[in-house]
């Protein structure tokens, strides 16, 4: 049977309000999840592109590129008998939908492809793109690329079937992923993909904790409530331009619909964002002025009120963030052997990876998810970072070390974690 990933890159979030996909990438794998083909091409919508310094297409790109009905018959040949798949599915499938509806293929109201980041969330404590690929060392330097990301899905449906792929609810969920449409009529598409990037140089490294907060925010969600992952993660793809319009209310509007929640429902949601970005912002005890400009924009963008911040003042206490808690190194606490580093596990807590530990990363990511923590990459909200070599200078431990993250040895980490896992069964 195998899979078939689709990603696409879209004018903007509802095709009921006339947007059209973009682009269109496809990665068509093995039932092992070993890649077979890659397909890829830009799409012209006969209307404006949408947020360019996102998506990076711009008009004169899609000029001269085919209709989706163009390509409808190819694609649908590519997908049709497979397991589809996408990360966020509900976003993709609405838009693939409504296009090939257009072109007299009916896909049914009721079909779902196989969420990769609903899945991730359950298996890998992490939901964002991104956040997985952190946690997996799957290197994506084609972000909001249709073709790069589904690379990056590719490669994260892999992980997920050697570690949930015999699970029953795995196989469940597949089998009624399969794409049911055949195509009508074959030949190949003209396709037109975008020029790739070289990768002939190094990738330069990027302060993740010091990206916009709209970039590091991550809400610990319950996987089985996946209407919010949905609204949330498309959330976060409202906030990445940073601008504030009066087209971000009807985008908001749009992702609302597309994950059916109601207004009540909404603005909790925008309450738990904007308290996930305070905290962000908080868990090294300084605000920045630019946080404080990035809070008031969220803030602005969910129609909240601004949150009430204290002065930069030095913390002589350990900030407690929601359920967050970082202790900072001349606290109180016992130290732990070997780095001297301290730190605290609660629920909710961000505990990051680096190296080559005694367990797979993909296995810790499992048992912290179980734990009912969070991970991904390095932000200033991560409670401690868990490496091969506390002298370490990968990406994650520059950062973590640039913003006094503790940085500690999987041999420090395993008995706090344990004790963490005796102190909640016994509770």
């Amino acid at each position: 049977m195998g899979y078939a990933v689709i990603d696409l890159e879209t004018t903007g979030f509802s095709p009921a309000r006339g947007d059209r996909i973009l682009e269109v990438g496809v990665v068509l794998l093995d039932d092992a999840g070993a890649v077979e083909y890659e397909w890829t091409t830009l799409v012209n919508p006969q209307r404006d592109v949408g947020a360019t310094h996102v998506h990076g297409i711009r008009a004169g790109d899609v000029v001269n590129a085919p209709l989706f009905s163009d390509i409808a018959a190819h694609l649908v040949s590519m997908l049709s008998g497979r397991t589809l798949v996408a990360h966020n599915q509900a976003f993709d499938v609405r838009f693939l939908r409504a296009e090939l509806e257009s072109g007299g293929y009916l896909l049914p109201s009721t079909y779902a492809a196989l969420c990769t980041m609903l899945w991730s969330r359950s298996v890998f404590g992490a939901a964002k793109l991104s956040d997985v690929c952190a946690v997996l060392s799957i290197e994506n330097a084609a972000a909001h690329a249709a073709l790069g990301d589904a690379r990056a899905t590719a490669a994260v449906l892999a992980a997920l079937i050697d570690a949930a792929g015999h699970s029953p609810r795995w196989e469940a969920d597949a089998e009624g992923a399969v794409f049911p449409l055949t195509p009508a009529g074959q030949g190949p598409a003209r396709n037109a993909p975008r020029a790739e990037a070289s990768a002939s140089s190094p990738m330069a490294f990027v302060d993740t904790a010091g990206l916009p907060l709209w970039e590091r925010v991550s809400i610990p969600l319950d996987a089985s409530d996946p209407a919010a992952a949905v609204y949330l993660d498309m959330l976060t793809r409202v906030m990445e331009d940073g601008l504030i319009s009066t087209v971000e209310y009807s985008r908001l509007e749009a992702i609302a619909e597309v994950a059916h929640l109601d207004a009540h429902r909404v603005t909790a949601l925008h309450a738990d964002y904007l308290a996930a970005a305070r905290a962000e912002a908080l868990a090294d005890g300084i605000v920045s002025d630019a946080e404080r400009r990035e809070l008031a924009q969220i803030a602005t963008i969910l129609d909240q009120p601004m949150p009430a911040l204290p002065a930069n003042q030095p913390a002589a206490q350990p900030i407690a963030v929601g359920d967050v808690v970082r202790h900072r190194r001349d606290d109180a606490a016992s130290p732990a052997p070997g780095t001297g580093a301290h730190f605290t596990l609660v629920p909710g807590a961000r505990v990051v990876f680096t190296g080559t530990l005694s367990r797979p990363r993909d296995a810790w990511a499992r048992a912290i998810a179980d734990a009912g923590f969070i991970t991904g990459s390095v932000t200033k909200n991560c409670v401690v970072l868990v490496a091969e070599d506390p002298a370490s200078q990968s990406g994650k431990a520059k950062t973590a070390r640039a913003h006094g993250i503790p940085i500690v040895t999987e041999a420090e980490f395993v008995p706090a974690f344990e004790a963490y896992l005796a102190r909640n069964s016994a509770g």
